[in-house]
Order: C-alpha cells, then structure tokens, then sequence
C-alpha cells in the first residue's frame, strides 16, 4: 500500500530511490495515526446522566461553603434558646401542624422590630428549621422529609414577603453605602438570608405530593409578581449580579446566581417542558410535531476510537440453521440509523427546485414549489424526499408574523409570542439587556479561570469575597483551597445553566427574542469565554475532586469531619457512608462543560460570521482536546462544532481529519442538501458574511421599535418609520419622519435648489395620490429586504 503514496516521478529513477522514500513514507503515515489516536480517549465512558439539575442532596449542598459550617451550628444554638423560652416540651416533629405554626408565628414577631440583632436571629431559627430540625432527626432521609413539610409550613405562615423586604432593604443598605467585603463574616445577614430563598425554593419544587400542588403553584406565581419595584425575582437577582459586576463585593454571588439559575428553571420550565410546549405550538399551527427521542442511550453510541476497522461485511444479525444468512430484522436495521431524521428547510427546496429548472428547462418559477412539468423522474423524486424531511419551525411562523405586521396598519397589528413567563422576564430585561449580559458573562470569567492564584486580576472580578474566612486556619490550606475550588465550579455550574435556559426560552418564545440575545453575547466575547474555558485538561477538569463528602450539608451534622494531620486533610472512610464516598466523574464539572459546548453551538448556528469568528479564534485544536472527555453527550456537541465549520477550515485540514468526518456522518444529524463538508463557494459567502449581521442587527432594531418602543433606552430608540399608507392616513406622518431623519445633500444642490425647486416642483402638475401610493410601494418593499429570514 505504501507503494502508490510514492510520486510517480520517485520511481523513474528505479529502485534505490524507492528504498530512500520509503522511511520517510512510513514515518509520515505513522506520524499521523499516532496524532490522529490522540485526539481520544481510550477509558471507559463516564457513568453521567444529563438532566436539568443534581439530586436534592447536593444542590442543597451546593449553596453552603465549608467556610460556613459554623454557621450551620450557630442555627441549632440559636434555635434551642430560643426553644428553651417555649412553653411546649414536645419535640418537633411530635406536635400538630397548628402548633407548629404558632410557633412560626412567635418567629415572625422577631421581624417587626427594628433591631438588627431580632432580625438575625429569626432568620437562623427559621434557617434551622428548612434544614430539617437535624437535631430530632436520625437518617438523612428524615431530614430532607422534615425540611419539606417546614418549608411549606413556613410558606403558609406568610413569611416569603417579609423575606423579599429585608433582602431588598438590605441590597439598599449596601448600595447606598457601597459597603465593601474582604472575608465572609462581613455578608452574615444577607447569606441567611439568601439561604432560607434558596432552601424555600428547592424544597418545595421538589413535592410531589398532590395536596402541595396547588401551594406549589400559588409559591411560584409569588415569585413571578413584582418584588419591590422589580418586576420579579429573576430580575432582583440580575440587578445584584449588575451591581456585583459595577464593585459592591459584599454581595454573596454563588447565592445569587444559584437562586437566579432556580427561578429560571422553576418559573419558565425545564428541557422537557420547553420541548412539550415547542410541540404543542407546531400542533396549533398545523404543523407535524418532529418527535424525536429525549437523548441517545450511551450504548447505542459509540465512543469515538484510535482504532481502523477492517474492510470486511458487517455481522448478519440472524444465521439461518442450514447456513444461509436472513435478512436484518427492524431491530437490528434500526441500531445501524442514527436516532434522529434528517430534516429540509423550505429554502433548500426552492434552491433545488430553481437550479434544476434552469438546467433542464431554462426558466423559472417563483414562489412554485409544486409544479414538476418537464423535470425528470429522479428530479421529481428528490422533491418528494425533501417535501417529506420539511421541517417547519415555530420560528419560521413569527418571522412570517413579523413580515406580515411590517405591511400593516398600526390600529391592526398583533404582537405575537409563544411563551407568556419568558415574555414577561424579557420584557424586564431589555432596557438593561446588555448589562445584564456582560454582568454575567464577567461572573462567569472570574469563575471559569483555572489557576485560583488568578482569582483576582487587572479586570476581573473577586468571586472568593463570600468564602474566604477573616483568619484562615494554617493548619488546614487544602480544606481552604478546595474550598475555593468548589466555589468556583458551582458559579460556572449556575451562570452556564443560566445562559443555556436564557437562550432556550427566549428562542421558544420569540426568534428575534433568541437573536438579539446572542448578538449581545457575541459581541461581549462570549465564544471567546467559552473556547478559553474549554482550552484546559478537561479530563482533569471532569474528575477533579474538590469535594469533601464528609464537610458537605448535611453530612456533615451527622457524622463527623475528617481529621487533620499537619498541611494534609484525610478524608477516612470509616467517618462516612457509603453513599458520601466521591464519584470519579464531577457532576457539576460535566454538566458545565456541556452547557458551555451548546451555548457555543447555538451562538454560531446558521450565522456565517460567527462560524468564521470560530476558525480565527483557533478554535478546532480546543475542540479535539475536548474529544478527550469520554461521553457520548460531548462528542456530539464537539461534533456540531466541527460540521458548521468544516468547510471554512481548508481542505489541509479535512485530509488531515478524516476520522473527525467520518464521525460526523455517523452521529450528527444530516440536513438534506447541506455542503458542510465542501468549501463550495466561500469567497461568496465570505462577501454575504460581512454585512449579515448588520442585516440581523436592522432587523432586530425594527422588532423592537415596533412592539417594546415604551421600554427601549433613548440611544436605541429609532424614529418610527410608516410601514403602510392607506386613505385614512395623511402625509403627516410622512413628513415627521422626512423630518427626523438626517439627510446630507451636496453643495452644489444647496446653492441651486430653488432652481430645482421652481423647474420640478411648481411649474409641473402631481397626482398627489399616486406618489403616495409609490411611496407605500417603495418603502414596504425596502423593508421587507431589511428582514432577515432565518433557518430553524
């Protein structure tokens, strides 16, 4: 085989040439396999199931810091005085719901004075009491039973409202004074605070029992009403990231973006629920659900390998007793398909169509997609394939929608959205959208970076302020640094989510909803964050243990903590059960580093520039580290990456990366029509390139003019452009917008316009109707060329 490597021209000048090229041939070929077996992992794939969040023990886990374990034992010392003034001698769990709440309500008179020090010591009682009263409790499943039954207690006693006003009053407190923080004791109040927000919020979203359901609900819907001049919770923890992000470091950000993270999926939904609702919408407008499986099984996908598979017929799935081979069965037919169909837009049915017209039969048909008159058979029968993978998206109808609306008269126009919980956020949003933006992607900076002695840099922000203690412990550095460590990956788990739910939701919602969210993130260098994140050992970063089970919540109430020995934690195992033993693969380490693969794969999906922006950023080197990760989920995404790619990375680099290919024909969606693997036409694409997104961002500018005008800040607001012209309208309209618009004429026009004026204008005669009815004409057609159509 090595033989036909060797030019033509080696082998004219006979056999010592050969032997000379050969090694060098060898080397080359064996080069290139050990660099291309590399790029993957030859370990097992890891025991990771994706969802939407971690079981309840550790999410709950999660919002404490080691650095915070005394206060966790404060709450019990606190609560027991104040038990000890009761006159009841039950414990507990022994007395009746009624006397429950009368001793809620005991609490609740804490808050109606005006003393700080009353303020702190309710919320540590009521903070123990969502911990599960650990004290009566035996096992950790009593615990979490007991912290559910309160949290619903404490709900029904009417305290979330005082909990709302004294962390708003306290964020004001902060802001006015512009308090600063170097450790955490400084954040006490404000952490109990958001402490007993958060446990409320995930104990009571994690009942199932059907006499919660409707508190759930009416607990919910509280968190969605207005809050102290903010139109909902989501918006009051954005505000504090905001003012984080501007220097009021006091604010505890791991909280705060846990609780935002929780109100985004609690309130708008989780990937299932925007799945259902995305289905529900294409089967109120008429169109087929594109039912697909929730995920691929790890078994049914196969882990990318260095190895080369011989050349031989696979095995038949049945033998038949006399030695002969049925054929395949469904079963075994359906494991060698990939899981999802392959889907056609309406565009590359009009392209297919207008080419083959022009070929065989040199004219067109514009706006036919049905008549098939003197094309040939196997023409006809690609139409009918591609007619049968069409997909349709929602997305698809509002911008049809919004065509629509741009001919028609302001008195008849119809906002249209799908999602009225996401409407109603982005509608909070927008007059600050690209602070919030870059207050999150900053956080996100901060936390991503991997060496903790760049915690705090030229630029950056302190994400350390809420756990680092006000006089470290020298005997115990490495229980402090991973703390540190953990405290980072569980910002990065939050704002990650976050940004993934923002991204989905706001695209269920509304496509240009979707768009002017990722435009905002692109041009604040969110691909850049994420390939630097991604530019690290992820295998390390996957499995990095930074936990200690035996100091996590509430393990570490009931058994006891590890010891030290000089500069070194043990972790002993005889301290702790069975369950608290760490995993080898990070949960939240893993699901940060797949929310991150498909943020960036929905940035640059569709859109030229951004996929170019890929390429020049140096992005396919980072992209095959991560192929390292042995999980099905991040291949694919990885694989995404590559396909969009593919054709702008030269045709060097697709020699040298077959492998990478040919795995993207195995387990990446197809899309009939589609060149990825072919730079046809990139000079082409290229030119389009250049003026695409300011094609998106006009577009995006007439949305919002149109339908958010009262929200917009006054450097966005645009003059409002009359769209349609009818006879109950009058040149009025015409001429405030003539007169708003800022028009530079020539010189010479300057000095001769009355010339002008008296030879066009007044010595001729105008059929006022006419122009006006041009104008119309003009100016519709101007804009709908403004409106970009985008692929689903």
């Amino acid at each position: 085989t090595l033989l036909y490597t060797i030019k033509f021209e080696e082998m004219a000048d006979g056999p010592l040439r050969i032997r000379q090229a050969l090694p060098h041939k060898i080397r080359e070929l064996t080069r290139r396999t050990r660099k291309e077996s590399e790029l993957y992992s030859d370990s097992a794939e890891y025991e990771f199931e994706y969802s939407d969040q971690d079981c309840l023990e550790n999410e709950i886990a999660e919002l404490y810091a080691y650095s915070e374990t005394p206060d966790i034992k404060n709450c019990q010392s606190t609560y027991d005085h104040f038990e000890s003034s009761l006159d009841s001698t039950k414990k507990w769990n022994s007395l009746t719901d009624s006397e429950k709440k009368k001793i809620l309500f005991e609490l609740l008179e804490f808050f109606e004075q005006d003393d700080v020090v009353h303020h702190s010591l309710g919320i540590q009682c009521i903070l123990y009491l969502l911990q599960g009263k650990y004290s009566d409790c035996n096992t950790l499943e009593e615990c979490l039973q007991c912290s559910i039954q309160n949290s619903f207690l404490i709900y029904e006693c009417g305290f979330l409202p005082i909990l709302f006003k004294q962390i708003h009053l306290l964020a004001e407190e902060y802001k006015t004074e512009n308090r600063q923080s170097d450790h955490i004791e400084d954040s006490f109040v404000i952490r109990m605070l958001l402490n007993v927000l958060y446990s409320m919020m995930c104990l009571i979203y994690s009942s199932n029992e059907p006499f919660h359901s409707e508190k759930k609900k009416s607990f919910f819907e509280e968190l969605s009403s207005p809050i102290h001049g903010y139109a909902n919770l989501g918006l009051f923890m954005l505000e504090m990231i905001f003012l984080f992000e501007k220097g009021l470091s006091i604010l505890p950000i791991k909280k705060v973006t846990l609780i935002f993270w929780k109100y985004l999926l609690f309130t708008l939904g989780t990937m299932d629920d925007i799945a259902k609702k995305k289905a529900q919408i294409q089967e109120e407008n008429g169109l087929t659900p594109w039912i697909e499986p929730k995920d691929t099984p790890s078994s049914q996908w196969h882990v990318l390998q260095p190895q080369f598979p011989d050349r031989i017929p696979p095995e038949p799935c049945e033998e038949d007793p006399n030695g002969a081979y049925a054929p395949p069965n469904e079963e075994c037919e359906a494991s060698r398909r990939l899981p999802w169909k392959p889907k056609a837009r309406q565009a590359d049915i009009e392209l297919y169509l207008r080419t083959c017209r022009q070929k065989f039969l040199g004219y067109q048909l514009d706006d036919d997609c049905t008549t098939m008159v003197g094309l040939p058979d196997s023409i006809q029968e690609g139409v009918r394939i591609l007619q049968n993978h069409l997909y349709t998206s929602h997305g698809d109808l509002a911008v049809k929608h919004q065509e629509k609306m741009c001919s028609t008269p302001r008195r008849n126009r119809k906002i249209l959205y799908y999602h009225p919980p996401a409407e109603m956020l982005y509608r909070a949003m927008l007059p600050k959208m690209e602070g919030y933006i870059i207050a999150l992607l900053k956080v996100l900076l901060a936390s991503a970076s991997t060496p903790l002695s760049k915690a705090k840099t030229s630029g950056s922000l302190n994400v350390l302020v809420d756990v680092l203690p006000e006089d470290p412990n020298p005997i115990e550095p490495q229980r402090l640094q991973k703390d540190l460590s953990r405290h980072k990956e569980i910002i990065t788990k939050a704002v990650s989510a976050s940004l993934l739910l923002l991204l989905k939701h706001f695209r269920l919602n509304h496509i240009y909803q979707f768009e002017f969210i990722s435009q905002c993130m692109f041009y604040a260098n969110g691909v850049t964050l994420v390939l630097k994140f991604l530019n690290q050992d992820m295998n390390m970063f996957v499995t990095a243990e930074n936990s200690i089970p035996g100091l996590d919540f509430p393990s570490c109430i009931f058994y006891v903590p590890p010891p030290t020995i000089g500069h070194q934690v043990v972790e002993s195992s005889d301290t702790l059960p069975d369950e608290a033993v760490p995993k080898i693969t990070c949960w939240r380490n893993l699901f940060s580093t797949i929310n991150m693969l498909r943020i960036i794969q929905k940035l640059t999906k569709w859109r030229t520039p951004r996929t170019m922006m890929l390429n020049v950023l140096k992005s396919p080197p980072i992209l095959k580290k991560t192929l390292k990760i042995s999980h099905w989920l991040v291949h694919l995404y990885v694989l995404k990456l590559f396909k969009l790619q593919a054709k702008y990375l030269g045709k060097n680099w697709r020699k040298a990366n077959m492998k990478i290919l040919s795995s993207i024909y195995q387990h990446v969606r197809h899309r009939l029509l589609d060149d990825w693997a072919y730079g046809n036409d990139i000079d082409t694409r290229q030119w389009e390139a250049t003026t695409e997104e300011q094609r998106l961002k006009a577009t995006l500018q007439t949305y919002h003019g149109m339908w958010y005008r009262d929200l917009l800040p006054e450097s966005m607001i645009l003059p409002e452009m009359p769209t349609h012209i009818d006879d109950e309208a009058t040149t009025d309209n015409v001429q405030k917008y003539i007169d708003e618009c800022e028009v530079e004429l020539p010189k010479n026009f300057e000095n001769n316009y009355k010339v002008w004026v008296e030879r066009e204008v007044f010595e001729k005669q105008y059929d006022w109707d006419v122009l006006l009815e041009r104008f119309n004409k003009s100016f519709n057609e101007n804009t709908m060329s403004l409106q970009d159509p985008l692929p689903s």
